[in-house]
């Protein structure tokens, strides 16, 4: 990939460039304008901060057995993460930029503690760490690896539909964090039903799913071509689009990386994938995280542009009429300040009705339909499986609270998040528009006061969402089981013996007991989802509130800020002897000229970043 000049003068000639090189160009950009203003330190690092932030996470994921973690090795160009023949990953291994290497287990309970490499095995696989009796919740591991330098976190997750159940649980539970996906097949065999079926899960989360047809090494040319198309048609015909699939082999790839030879790298097809990966990143929120922080350093360069005029056109005034104008611009100020306050009274206003009114009308029928087909199904699930030992007979009503019940509200919840994410939105834009609406008032108030025309703010790009956790129900005691009914669901053999007259009637009593318990179970299971479906809703939109507000009270004072310091500078600079104002007046021009000039290529990185998403 070419690198992108750093002069980023007009005249330069676009050239190819990717995600990662712009968003390195434009960090310089921001560092650039922080060590030649100081007083753009604040909101240039603040910038720079939110640029930093904006990260991409990219699951792994697929059935067990499909070369998962060996196509992470792949990418990382090291054999990092243990591989065997047997299911092996357990647990959720997060792959992020680091200086130097540092692996550190985040446990379920306690304080996150570092491991080393070698025992990295003992926490995240299945033989090492069984059914995760080591209570971990996910091992961070930290790399110097250009692939994850700007943003890109990879996620390796247990395969589904091993004999390992928790490890299928850990997998599902771990899709709503998702921003892409890499969905991973195996050229040994022919897509499954089982993986059609988890696709769909992972098509409600992921913004983008990758498919890759790993271990095409083992297979004749032919062979590739003809497991190539089979899987195609059939991912087709599943998502309801065109796909595109990237036969790769992880094996080939990593010993092309390790042994610095290209011909097995390129026969790996590997790097035709991760170019794919990298035009993701620009075209999809890349492009939308590199806009939006362009447009914001180009409305700091307007906003400096005019505190320095004023500055400049300060220092000809006499003291009194500079005073007088000071003065004015506070009255103003005072004005703005109280608008704001007025306005924060309105924001909390709308939330609190939104948040109250989320819940009526057709959401709150949809949730009692919801309730009562529940309720309809597990009566008859109950009368399907009467005839079933109480053992089996209790594990149908279980599986059916804790998976089925959980889809359902699930779906639920996703309808109620898009109605209070969209109507937030809709609020945040409103308020943005009118915060801008006073800051731009107060500008052109000061700019009017020594008749300076203000620059015209570029207009400003919303900054890109991330995909928040979905509500997935927990396992919770419900108290003490019947002795009964506990002997004939693990021991039938030991009642039947000694009560074979009685074992119909202790079976139909252990019966009524489960469906008694699971009923209960159920209503529980219900009143907890919706509970903390509803106060979940509550909690996102007051932090979206909050966070709102505390922006708009920022935006305000820190335009604010520049301009009443850039008049008490320039009153400042009036009291001391001309010539040392002349030297000040002379720095201001050349400050100003400089400034023109960045702006003028803040504009064209933003017209060439845009080009190349398009491209």
């Amino acid at each position: 990939m070419n690198a992108i000049p750093r002069s980023g003068v007009a005249g330069d000639a676009p050239q190819a460039a990717g995600y990662a090189d712009l968003k390195s160009e434009l960090l310089d950009r921001i560092d650039e304008l922080a060590e030649n203003l100081p007083a753009a330190v604040r909101p240039a690092l603040a910038l720079r901060d939110k640029v930093q932030e904006g990260y991409f996470d990219v699951l792994t994921v697929g059935q067990f057995k499909r070369g998962k973690t060996s196509l992470i090795n792949a990418l990382l160009g090291e054999n990092l993460l243990p591989t065997a023949a047997v299911p092996l990953t357990s647990v959720v291994t997060i792959l992020i930029y680091g200086e130097t290497h540092r692996i550190t287990v985040q446990p379920l309970e306690g304080r996150p503690f570092d491991i080393h490499p070698e025992t990295l095995a003992d926490y995240i696989t299945e033989p090492g760490n069984p059914g995760n009796a080591k209570g971990v919740r996910e091992v961070l591991i930290q790399m110097p690896s250009p692939l994850l330098r700007n943003g890109v976190r990879i996620v390796d997750t247990p395969g589904v539909g091993s004999v390992f159940r928790h490890n299928t649980d850990t997998a599902y539970a771990r899709l709503p964090h998702c921003d892409a996906a890499l969905f991973v097949l195996s050229a040994d065999q022919a897509v499954s039903q089982a993986e059609l079926e988890f696709l769909n899960e992972v098509r409600k989360y992921a913004g983008r799913i990758f498919f890759l047809l790993n271990k095409i090494d083992i297979l004749q040319e032919a062979d590739i071509a003809a497991i190539e198309h089979f899987s195609r048609r059939v991912l087709t015909q599943a998502v309801g689009t065109e796909v595109r699939l990237f036969p790769i082999s992880a094996r080939d790839a990593l010993m092309g990386k390790a042994g610095n030879d290209p011909a097995r790298l390129d026969a790996s097809r590997l790097p035709v994938f991760t170019a794919a990966l990298e035009r993701f990143l620009l075209e999809e929120k890349g492009a939308l995280l590199l806009d939006a922080a362009a447009s914001g350093l180009a409305r700091l360069t307007g906003r400096l542009r005019l505190e320095t005029r004023l500055e400049r056109s300060s220092l000809t005034l006499p003291i009194a009429e500079l005073d007088e104008k000071i003065a004015r611009f506070a009255a103003r100020r005072f004005q703005a300040e109280r608008e704001l306050r007025r306005l924060d009274g309105r924001l909390r206003q709308e939330f609190h009705l939104l948040a109250d009114g989320i819940f009526a009308r057709d959401p709150e029928r949809r949730f009692e339909e919801l309730r009562s087909h529940l309720a309809r199904r597990f009566d008859a699930l109950v009368l399907d499986h009467d005839l079933q030992p109480p053992k089996d007979f209790d594990e149908c009503l279980e599986t059916f609270i804790r998976e089925e019940v959980a889809e359902s509200f699930a779906d639920w919840r996703e309808v109620l998040e898009r109605q209070a994410d969209a109507a937030a939105a809709e609020i945040v834009r409103t308020f943005d528009l009118e915060i801008d609406e006073m800051v731009t008032d107060l500008q052109r108030f000061a700019g009017g006061l020594f008749q300076l025309a203000v620059p015209t703010a570029a207009l400003q790009t919303s900054w890109p969402e991330r995909t928040r956790a979905g509500v997935r129900p927990t396992d919770e005691p419900m108290g003490l089981e019947l002795l009964t009914e506990q002997v004939l669901k693990r021991a039938p053999e030991l009642v039947a013996p000694r009560f074979r007259k009685l074992k119909s009637l202790a079976e139909r009593w252990a019966r009524h007991g489960i469906v008694r318990r699971r009923r209960r179970q159920l209503t529980e299971t219900m009143e907890m989802l919706t509970g903390r479906i509803r106060s979940g809703i509550r909690r996102r939109l007051e932090e979206t509130r909050e966070e709102l507000s505390a922006r708009l009270r920022q935006r305000l004072e820190g335009v604010a800020d520049g301009l009443e310091q850039a008049l008490t500078r320039g009153a400042a600079e009036r009291s001391r002897a001309s010539d040392q104002a002349g030297s000040r007046i002379r720095r201001l021009e050349a400050q100003l000229a400089w400034l023109e000039g960045f702006d003028g290529r803040i504009q064209v990185f933003r017209e060439r970043a845009a080009a190349q998403s398009r491209t």
